[in-house]
């Protein structure tokens, strides 16, 4: 297999995946930028999300974090210290969707 066969394959995986979740792109940028907070263990908030202009404006995001609480990929949790603050961490389904991710890449 070539290595543009491996990346076509990675791509179909990919795109299946955001198919199968009913995932837009705002969707699977919020969701890398929460991955990438986690693999740098690193706490992100939902103000942190909705600071990101270049993703969406503020209530595109504010939708779209709905969207994947209601999919469960995300969970909203009250922070212990500021209960006005909101952590936001991946559920095991997204985990599950970033191992899948990353096992078609190795293949």
């Amino acid at each position: 297999m070539t290595e543009l066969n491996k990346y076509f394959k990675y791509l179909a995986i990919l795109e299946k995946s955001n198919r199968q979740l009913d995932l837009n792109n705002t969707d699977v940028l919020i969701l890398n930028t929460i991955v990438k907070a986690n693999d740098a263990q690193r706490t992100l908030y939902v103000k942190d999300l909705l600071s990101l202009k270049e993703v969406a404006s503020q209530a595109t995001i504010h939708g779209r974090l709905r969207h994947l609480v209601d999919s469960k990929l995300i969970t909203l949790k009250a922070n212990k210290d500021d209960g006005r603050l909101k952590e936001v961490e991946l559920t095991k389904l997204a985990h599950k969707r970033y191992e899948m991710l990353s096992k078609a890449i190795e293949d």
